[in-house]
């Protein structure tokens, strides 16, 4: 159902307000961070369609930023798949290089195959640095306190809303939309867990 699946996220993707490409806020950091997601490697595809919306949103946004404001843009992720060939930091930087970002604004660690271990891959080459850190919002919390761990000073960007600013009770069918909302939620949710009590 939709709202309950909004209601369950909705504590997560609130906990950082949205700011705007446009901001000075984050123009007061010194890198951009962009959290891996996934990639399809097919080249049948169209380029659009190998990017899942996680990755195509975070992606993008760090793109826009980077044209407002250029700072250098820092990614991590090893091979995921186990079809895969390339790592995910590379494929992210083939993203940045198409849409314009120097390859030289472009620092890639190919290690991580989750956000903690991207974010140890990162952290011995961001120390003393305040980032932008660009990740879904739902995803924020968890990969704040792992950044924050390492001591590094982070400005959340949350991109990829599964829920708006304001929202009103609805009534309606159950939906796939919202299977997933609930169950991104519920990812969150467990790896805040195991964070907290089990790290």
């Amino acid at each position: 159902m939709t709202y309950p699946s909004v209601v369950l996220i909705k504590p997560l993707e609130d906990q950082y307000q949205v700011i705007d490409v446009e901001s000075k806020e984050w123009r007061d950091t010194q890198a951009i961070v962009v959290l891996a997601c996934n990639y399809f490697e097919d080249d049948e595809l169209p380029f659009v369609s190998r990017w899942p919306n996680c990755s195509l949103q975070r992606n993008l946004h760090a793109t826009l930023m980077y044209q407002s404001f250029p700072l250098p843009i820092y990614l991590a992720g090893d091979i995921l798949g186990h079809n895969d060939h390339v790592a995910q930091a590379t494929h992210n930087k083939m993203f940045f290089e198409k849409f314009g970002v120097p390859a030289d604004q472009i620092i890639t660690i190919s290690k991580g195959k989750n956000t903690e271990t991207e974010v140890s891959a990162l952290a011995s080459i961001l120390k003393g640095k305040k980032i932008a850190l660009v990740t879904s919002a739902s995803h924020l919390p968890r990969a704040v306190h792992y950044f924050n761990r390492h001591n590094i000073d982070v400005l959340p960007i949350p991109v990829e809303h599964f829920s708006r600013r304001k929202i009103e009770l609805s009534l309606g069918l159950p939906n796939a939309l919202s299977l997933y909302r609930s169950e991104r939620a519920i990812h969150e949710y467990l790896g805040l867990i195991y964070q907290r009590f089990l790290l």
